[in-house]
């Protein structure tokens, strides 16, 4: 088989299923939630991520307030005679992120870019900056961003927040300084974050402070230039509102976004949406199937929309009932750009993990979208790829292998062709997911 790569969709939250204890935290979650009263809604502290090092894969602590973000940065360039530089390096161990078949990067503690569909990797990492764990937002083979936290000042020689970006596919870095607003950014919190970027210029950036820190304060900003300048735009709710950290920040145009968390309130996901670019955001409260009984529910992933119109999208939201008896997915589409959201099919249509009341079900890993008829999704409990092709009406067990339950994404370009990456492999199909290459 060919030695491809996919076109990785950039998520904001970073691989969820990655620490072991998420799911604990969630069947705690579930047995205490279920059959109990109300609690109010500044005191909740039952979310189903862990800490935000297990949602996030990083901590990260934000910096004083800055009342320009300001441009006058020189670029950092990858040097020339670091041996690093000039390397090749195979089959990279870190995450990897391609934007189409010959051209992608390798994040982790090192930056890297292939551009032959992955069979020689070389060192972009700027110079300064080899012991970070950067967390990037892709663009296209050119064009890409990521993110320094003042947590890592004694490495990066800093101590604000910066967002670099590259023009070039890594030659060289341009930084910018985040004008952090305000003064809980400065006292230790800690704090996830989310980035994403609609095109070329236009792009969002999230702060959510860990919940066992205290009350969950946010704040959102916005670049209109590619990320040179950022400005504050507001919080996205209100201090002591939110109990769980973000899974995922992902936008249809300019003013239509969305921020899924990991937690669930009142049995709904935790979803909060704009329609004014950030300015302000509101709860979004699902029409759930109701025909799955005594279940919470939680979206794991935001929301995934397609073509250059990006008008439909579609999002997989998570469930497990009481006593751990049985988890699953409840797919939703939107043709509107996320206005509105309309479930697929029928709960009874859809494969879910029982237990017959037993430990809690590790879940459906890993879930990709194609469009608004192809879906994919791996049971993590038995390492079994699932297909539909008709919008989630039928469901086919495509592959199974105990290596598929350590899965951390699942991207497919088209009908055939796709990749599942995991610790330390890479997965490749061809066939939609009947047969996999290890690459």
């Amino acid at each position: 088989m060919r030695n491809n790569k996919p076109e990785w969709y950039e998520q904001a939250g970073k691989e969820p299923f990655k620490r072991n204890h998420f799911h604990g935290n969630l069947a705690t979650g579930v047995k205490n939630r279920i059959g109990t009263e109300k609690q109010p809604r500044s005191r909740t502290r039952w979310y189903l991520g862990g800490s935000a090092a297990a949602v996030m894969g990083t901590m990260i602590v934000i910096s004083s307030f800055f009342s320009d973000s300001g441009s006058d940065h020189s670029p950092v360039p990858v040097p020339s005679n670091s041996p690093a530089a000039n390397a090749i390096i195979e089959n990279p161990s870190e995450r990897i992120r391609m934007v189409d078949k010959k051209n992608g990067w390798a994040f982790g503690t090192s930056v890297k870019h292939t551009n032959d569909g992955g069979k020689t990797w070389a060192d972009r990492t700027p110079k300064g900056y080899d012991h970070l764990r950067f967390e990037p937002f892709l663009f296209n083979e050119q064009l890409a961003w990521f993110v320094v936290r003042p947590a890592d000042k004694e490495t990066a020689q800093t101590t604000n927040w910066m967002i670099y970006r590259t023009t070039d596919g890594g030659n060289s870095w341009i930084p910018a300084t985040l004008p952090t607003k305000d003064t809980w950014t400065v006292q230790g919190v800690n704090t996830a974050f989310n980035l994403y970027f609609i095109d070329e210029k236009t792009g969002f950036f999230s702060f959510v402070s860990d919940p066992a820190g205290g009350p969950v304060k946010t704040a959102f900003y916005q670049t209109t230039d590619g990320g040179e300048t950022w400005k504050y735009v507001n919080k996205i709710a209100p201090d002591g509102v939110l109990a769980s950290t973000p899974s995922g920040m992902s936008f249809s145009d300019r003013l239509h976004g969305f921020i899924t968390f990991y937690n669930s309130r009142d049995y709904q996901p935790e979803i909060y949406g704009t329609t004014s670019g950030g300015a302000s955001w509101n709860r979004i409260v699902f029409d759930l199937p109701k025909e799955i009984k005594d279940a919470v529910f939680f979206a794991e992933h935001p929301p995934v929309f397609f073509g250059n119109t990006k008008k439909e999208g579609v999002l997989s939201i998570s469930y497990m009932t009481k006593n751990n008896e049985k988890a699953g997915v409840a797919w939703f589409t939107t043709e509107n750009g996320g206005a509105t959201w309309s479930p697929t099919t029928r709960p009874e249509s859809q494969p879910t993990i029982n237990t017959k009341g037993g430990s809690a079900p590790l879940g459906f890993r890993a879930c990709a979208a194609l469009d608004l008829r192809h879906f994919w999704m791996i049971d993590a409990e038995s390492g079994t790829l699932y297909g539909t092709s008709d919008g989630g009406g039928r469901w086919q067990a495509l592959y199974t292998s105990p290596q598929l339950r350590n899965a951390a994404q699942l991207k497919f370009i088209d009908e055939k062709t796709g990749w599942v990456r995991g610790d330390r492999f890479l997965l490749q199909t061809e066939d939609g997911g009947k047969s996999w290459n290890e690459l």
